[in-house]
């Protein structure tokens, strides 16, 4: 059960901050679903799946996780109750220790070697060598030796359920492979009342997921490209959507290209207002320089820098997706980059850019490649059949996919030079039918290691930066006494090799601990359960 504790604006701007869900207070317990297993069973399955620890010696080379453990009847009523049983049954009073094993703090360069890691509830209390921590008696121990223990990971840009995955109305695939892949917190950037509530119950304990931040439903105006989409037309219908989002429980307004300049301001001064931040695309008739100086959060894809010097026309042809926009990545001048690069800085926005969804775009008319990802055993039958029925080439013309993927070297640049200048970037992933979530986020670190980041400042981008984002710098994105206790303990040094972030071993999820064997049993069964 996570503790209320304060909460900054994004970047620590000042002005008001976003709503927040209502915690619950102290001592307060919610209410699990009942399970019907056997309680001795359970009991005595639950603790061994806490204590767990696992590592086939035929993965601790390797790069996927690819061997399943198959489990009886038994094991699969405590599968259930580590998905639905809230505080009580996970973390509320439980303590571990992480013993000797390689700290990546994230609040310093390098890992930490032989290090104890002590963690009560939902909370780490202790950090110190490990020849002078006393683990206390009682505490479940987890071996780290040569293992390496970092912050979990976050995707600041995902789509759980809802109209982007049409085909999927129960979102727990989507939880457990973020939660497989190491990802602790997600921001959805299109939200519903459906996704409010589960965000809701994550946060009291069931069902078992990421943290998850829930932006509104998307503003669009005139050439909407998203049939779901709230259309606003004027400034007063900006403000009227504005207020009942706020008043919803949305924790940010997500806006689109489509919106013109009179209902884009609108909002930005009506978000203001309400305390709630606005971020997403750059509305083509308001430009980017104007984006900026507005104060929006966060611009994603990279999507409205490379709008100058085009018409109107050729901005809504193909839904904002023409050939002639991503040209304009070649065509950009160095100095106007760095003009780019001087007004992000200066407006203090930040930026997202998904170069995952934009590799997937280029290779849209061909979505085989998802039979044969390590996960796909993994996934629930009426999953995989949106991914490989999404139809995303028809969103993308054959000439938009091969610009985008032209222009791919030209924004790397930018990504580079939008770091040597500290404007600050933070990692997501779009999770688009045919992303696999979490997965895809270790491919989006890896693109920021090949933008020339060092991996320790990938992983920044990956943890501190989403908890500065959040205004939640102070109590999560490192390991430090004090912190929540959402981990990751991998098989190798991720600072050596990126690629390491595939070495995982366990995840703590809001102080509960699930090996890597859990993790894919649960899934296991949840894709048996899809094609009985």
């Amino acid at each position: 059960m996570r503790r209320p504790h304060p909460r900054r604006a994004p970047g620590g701007r000042s002005g008001p901050v976003p709503w927040r869900r209502r915690r619950p207070v102290a001592g307060q317990r919610s209410r699990a679903p009942p399970v019907t297993c056997p309680v001795e069973s359970v009991r005595r399955d639950r603790d061994a799946a806490r204590t767990a620890t696992i590592v086939p010696a035929d993965t601790r080379g390797g790069t996927h996780m690819r061997r399943v453990v198959r489990i009886g009847p038994g094991k699969l009523c405590v599968l259930f109750a580590l998905w639905a049983a809230g505080p009580s049954a996970a973390a509320e009073s439980a303590q571990y220790a992480f013993v000797d094993v390689n700290v990546i703090s994230m609040d310093a360069p390098g890992a930490a070697p032989h290090r104890t890691v002590l963690v009560e509830g939902d909370r780490i209390v202790t950090v110190g060598p490990a020849d002078t921590v006393t683990v206390p008696p009682g505490a479940t121990v987890v071996d780290g030796t040569d293992r390496f223990l970092l912050p979990g990971l976050a995707d600041m840009h995902a789509h759980i359920g809802g109209d982007y995955r049409p085909g999927q109305t129960e979102p727990r695939a989507d939880l457990l492979l973020y939660l497989a892949t190491g990802v602790t917190t997600i921001r959805n950037a299109v939200g519903s009342q459906d996704l409010l509530r589960l965000a809701a119950a994550i946060e009291d304990g069931a069902p078992l997921g990421p943290r998850m931040e829930v932006a509104s439903p998307l503003l669009e105006g005139e050439d909407a490209v998203w049939n779901f989409a709230a259309r606003v037309l004027s400034a007063d219908a900006a403000r009227v959507a504005v207020r009942q989002f706020a008043g919803e429980g949305f924790e940010s307004i997500k806006v689109y290209h489509t919106l013109s300049r009179e209902a884009y301001l609108a909002v930005a001064d009506e978000a203001r207002r309400h305390g709630v931040t606005f971020f997403g695309h750059v509305p083509f008739d308001v430009g980017v320089e104007e984006v900026l100086a507005a104060g929006q959060a966060s611009i994603e894809h990279f999507r409205g820098y490379d709008i100058d010097g085009l018409s109107r026309e050729a901005l809504v042809k193909d839904g904002g997706r023409s050939a002639e926009r991503f040209a304009s990545w070649l065509h950009m001048p160095d100095a106007r980059m760095d003009e780019l690069v001087r007004a992000t800085v200066e407006g203090g926005a930040w930026n997202c850019p998904t170069f995952v969804v934009n590799s997937m775009l280029i290779n849209a008319g061909r979505l085989d490649h998802l039979v044969d990802h390590p996960m796909a055993a993994f996934m629930p039958d009426a999953l995989l059949s949106v991914y490989r029925e999404s139809g995303l080439e028809a969103l993308f013309s054959p000439e938009s996919r091969e610009m985008l993927g032209r222009a791919r070297p030209r924004m790397l640049e930018f990504l580079a030079r939008l770091h040597a200048a500290g404007a600050p970037l933070m990692t997501g992933t779009d999770t688009f039918p045919s992303l696999v979530p979490g997965f895809t986020l270790i491919d989006e670190i890896a693109t920021f290691v090949e933008a020339g980041l060092s991996p320790h400042e990938a992983l920044q981008a990956a943890t501190t930066a989403p908890a500065r984002f959040l205004g939640e710098a102070d109590t999560r994105g490192k390991i430090l006494p004090g912190m929540e206790a959402d981990l990751v303990l991998l098989g190798a040094n991720p600072l050596e090799d990126i690629g390491h972030l595939w070495r995982l071993e366990g995840v703590m999820a809001d102080g509960r601990w699930l090996t890597r064997d859990v993790l894919l049993s649960m899934l296991r069964e949840l894709a048996d359960a899809s094609v009985e």
